[in-house]
């Protein structure tokens, strides 16, 4: 997979997983034990944690990168919520919301590295 560098209001927040391809962004989490520093999924507007392992944390970001909806300990098993103009979702391990106090309505940026 390609690696994502993310940006919380201008600040240098993490290296992530970028899952650009269909077959990435089909594949995400599944089979792993964790979600590493996190999983990035470009032009993707929902998710799931069907057959997965584990809790996760999700990030949905707007086309403009704001920060428009965060789900903590979403559990194994489950359809991620629906955000009406979610253009990103980023997959975190479950605590990573509340660790880093990520909030509703922070810009993220990012740079992609190919």
């Amino acid at each position: 997979m390609t690696t994502i560098y993310v940006y919380r209001d201008k600040t240098f927040f993490r290296k992530m997983e970028l899952a650009l391809t269909g077959k990435e962004q089909m594949n995400g989490l599944l089979g792993r034990t964790t979600a590493g520093s996190g999983l990035f999924f470009m032009g993707a507007s929902a998710i799931h944690t069907y057959q997965m392992k584990f809790s996760i944390d999700v990030v949905y970001l707007n086309q403009q990168g704001l920060v428009i909806g965060i789900e903590e300990h979403l559990m194994p098993n489950r359809k991620g919520a629906y955000f009406e103009r979610s253009m990103h979702v980023v997959e975190f391990n479950a605590g990573t919301i509340y660790d880093n106090q990520i909030a509703l309505g922070e810009r993220w940026d990012w740079q992609i590295s190919i």
